[in-house]
């Protein structure tokens, strides 16, 4: 299912924050703060938002979550740009989204209207099928895609996991076709009701639907801890280019530097707490904890991917 958005109304969400002044350090925060969620309840975005949340909370950032779904999540980046730049308002992000809506789509919005506040993975991702497909590791996926149509279904157009589909694509050379989907419970439910032959997502997500789902390979340098069983594309004699999802927190770049630190700050504890980290774990989450700087890092590497695929990205 697809979502349609206008330039106009991405252009009137964020036409207030144009205007809108840094505001002053002050107390911080004044009220509960508004996390932005831009993919549906089920998926490791949303998971990982809601486990965090108590924990961000005990450091005295209480939030309340917007789900802002559609348009592969600039709905959502025309709302944080739209508002406030107080600190107030924050998102769940995955890289490398923003590059490709400026690279891609006439958004009111560049990469530098929004900073990193912190991230907690790092991670590439999973191909599954259907549990009792006929397709049972790499090997047949590549022989199948000789033979007939395959379709695949990503996560949401112009994130990390539709770029490693390109880059699978290419570097294995045989076709398929790729149809978008909002978040990994949407592109599973396809998977597991037989309307698309496979389905990409993360490690996490698909250690959750092992019940419904069979992981025929991953894409990560090792073993993903979260599917310790199940091998990567690597192992099965196979070169293809990794992609690697990044979820970080994300504010207007606006917002005064000493409110970014001090979310940042309250990020960090959270994940110094075992109990959060453990929470995750049972989740099928570990992990990978990234500052600001970093984060930065790994978006302009990234950004010189999306630049490679995008005529493919439009597609």
């Amino acid at each position: 299912m697809t979502h349609a958005i206008t330039r106009r109304s991405l252009t009137g969400l964020a036409a207030a924050a144009l205007a809108t002044p840094a505001l002053g350090q002050g107390r911080f925060p004044q009220r509960d703060l508004t996390w932005i969620v831009y993919q549906s309840p089920g998926g490791s975005i949303d998971v990982t938002t809601r486990t965090i949340q108590p924990f961000l909370e005990a450091r005295g950032f209480k939030s309340q979550l917007e789900y802002a779904t559609g348009a592969g999540g600039r709905v959502a980046r025309a709302k944080l740009a739209s508002n406030r730049a107080d600190g107030h308002t924050i998102m769940t992000e995955v890289a490398p989204a923003v590059s490709v809506d400026t690279a891609l789509f006439e958004v009111p919005y560049t990469s530098e209207t929004f900073a990193p506040i912190y991230g907690w993975q790092s991670s590439g991702g999973q191909l599954n099928v259907k549990k009792d497909s006929p397709i049972r590791n790499m090997a047949d996926f590549v022989a199948e895609c000789r033979k007939r149509r395959v379709v695949v279904a990503s996560i949401g157009r112009g994130g990390a996991h539709h770029l490693q589909l390109l880059a699978m694509r290419r570097d294995l050379g045989v076709p398929f076709d790729i149809a978008h989907f909002n978040g990994s419970s949407a592109a599973y439910a396809q998977v597991i009701g037989g309307h698309v032959d496979a389905s990409i997502g993360g490690p996490a997500s698909g250690s959750r639907a092992l019940d419904n789902l069979h992981i025929i390979g991953v894409f990560e340098p090792e073993r993903a801890r979260a599917l310790p069983d199940h091998p990567t594309v690597a192992e099965q004699n196979l070169k293809v280019q990794l992609v690697a999802q990044l979820f970080f927190c994300s504010a207007r770049a606006a917002v005064p530097a000493d409110r970014r630190a001090a979310l940042t700050t309250a990020f960090r504890e959270a994940f110094s707490d075992p109990q959060l980290v453990e929470r995750m774990n049972r989740q099928g989450e570990f992990p990978v904890l990234l500052e600001p700087g970093r984060i930065t890092e790994i978006l302009a590497a990234e950004s010189a991917l999306v630049q490679a695929f995008k005529d493919e990205l439009r597609v």
